[in-house]
């Protein structure tokens, strides 16, 4: 895996975006190929060539009970393959594929998500994902634009644009609720923000002022 080392946040700090946030901010820039913060989704990391265990990590994500997280930027979407291999076992898909669209959750999508589970084998794998394989406490979920829609017919690309590029949370939950969350003088982590896994929400009410931009 040729990766580049995920900086170490400065201590208190952590990155959790909403859904909104990260998909704004940080996915249409880089499919555009416009500037994007630096060091807060990694690049250059296949999330695909090494055990999720093997990743890097900010120290800062890694938390109490087994908790950690990070965002890697992909070149293309793993979401149609049924299975995506990875040492020691493989990326399985879940649930149903979820679209975020305009206002009011109405309206023509303009990213999608999709959810993976990493299962080891246990008797019988084979290459097609075959036989029978124990699911892990390692989740991923992946972000992918919709490039096709009208926000973004009109937009003028950079010269790096790719509009298939995707971000990807790779994460695990905390084996056992977190306490309570406490006052902001009491902690500045921002643990208690709503992050961008499986549960996250994403209203889109801020849609129609950023297709403006985009056109």
């Amino acid at each position: 895996m040729a990766a580049s080392p995920v900086p170490n946040l400065p201590s208190g700090y952590v990155f959790r975006p909403k859904v909104r946030e990260l998909i704004e901010h940080y996915l249409v820039p880089k499919a555009l190929g416009g500037y994007v913060i630096p060091g807060m989704v990694a690049e250059g990391v296949d999330v695909f060539s090494a055990t999720p265990d093997a990743l890097p990590f900010s120290r800062n994500h890694r938390k109490d009970h087994g908790e950690v997280w990070c965002y890697f930027f992909g070149a293309h979407p793993a979401a149609q393959r049924a299975t995506v291999p990875a040492p020691g076992g493989r990326w399985f898909p879940y649930g149903i594929e979820k679209a975020y669209s305009g206002a009011n959750g109405v309206g023509e999508a303009v990213a999608f998500q999709r959810r993976f589970r990493y299962h080891v084998m246990w008797q019988g794998g084979g290459s097609d994902g075959s036989g029978v394989w124990l699911s892990t406490p390692w989740l991923m979920t992946e972000f992918r634009l919709n490039k096709g829609a009208t926000a973004f017919r009109c937009a003028q690309p950079g010269p790096k644009a790719n509009m298939d590029c995707v971000v990807r949370k790779v994460f695990t939950k905390p084996a056992v609720p977190p306490p309570p969350a406490r006052s902001s003088d009491d902690e500045s982590t921002g643990s208690n923000y709503p992050s961008a896994d499986e549960e996250g929400g994403y209203s889109g009410e801020e849609l129609p002022t950023k297709r403006s931009r985009f056109c």
